[in-house]
């Protein structure tokens, strides 16, 4: 090993003992604190809600005509809401009834000629596997066959042959 002067090492960054990296940063927040954190920030936000609550509540109920005033704003909003959400229930219907034409008219036209193409290729799978596959695999096995018995006559295959496969001449 080499030996570092004081200036090198700090530079260094990261340094290896005995197979480990040692990282001379400082060690990065564990995920405990991240969740005690997290939950601490929740409970203090349900904290703010409770006491907002209360306060509201307390407000409310000690000035009654400040309540009435609220009241009737609350209730125009909800009936502005009320409308608002009915018209989009409308403009969601007339959009749904658009994606059931488009989908009637257009997809399934192009799904049929998709099976139709699929059908066509099953088809000339099979021709082609029925009269010409078969009978080439056929006469191939067959001169595979005559050849092998050709070889088994003539005693070609007791023969010492080298490590091409090729028999050797005496």
């Amino acid at each position: 090993m080499s030996e570092q002067t004081p200036n090198e090492s700090s530079k260094a960054g990261p340094t290896q003992t005995g197979g480990l990296v040692a990282a001379s940063s400082p060690a990065k927040a564990e995920p405990g604190n991240h969740s005690t954190r997290f939950i601490i920030v929740v409970l203090v936000v349900v904290f703010v809600i409770a006491v907002l609550i209360v306060l509201a509540v307390y407000f409310l109920y000690t000035h009654p005509g400040s309540t009435a005033v609220i009241r009737d704003i609350f209730i125009i909003a909800m009936a502005f809401t009320s409308m608002l959400i009915g018209l989009f229930m409308v403009v969601l219907i007339i959009q749904l009834q658009a994606l059931i034409s488009l989908l009637r008219n257009e997809i399934k036209p192009m799904l049929n000629n998709a099976n139709q193409t699929v059908s066509t290729v099953r088809g000339t799978a099979v021709f082609v596997s029925d009269n010409l596959v078969r009978p080439t695999i056929s006469i191939a096995s067959f001169i595979a066959g005559v050849k092998g018995a050709q070889q088994a006559v003539m005693g070609r295959m007791n023969k010492p042959t080298n490590h091409s496969g090729v028999a050797t001449p005496k």
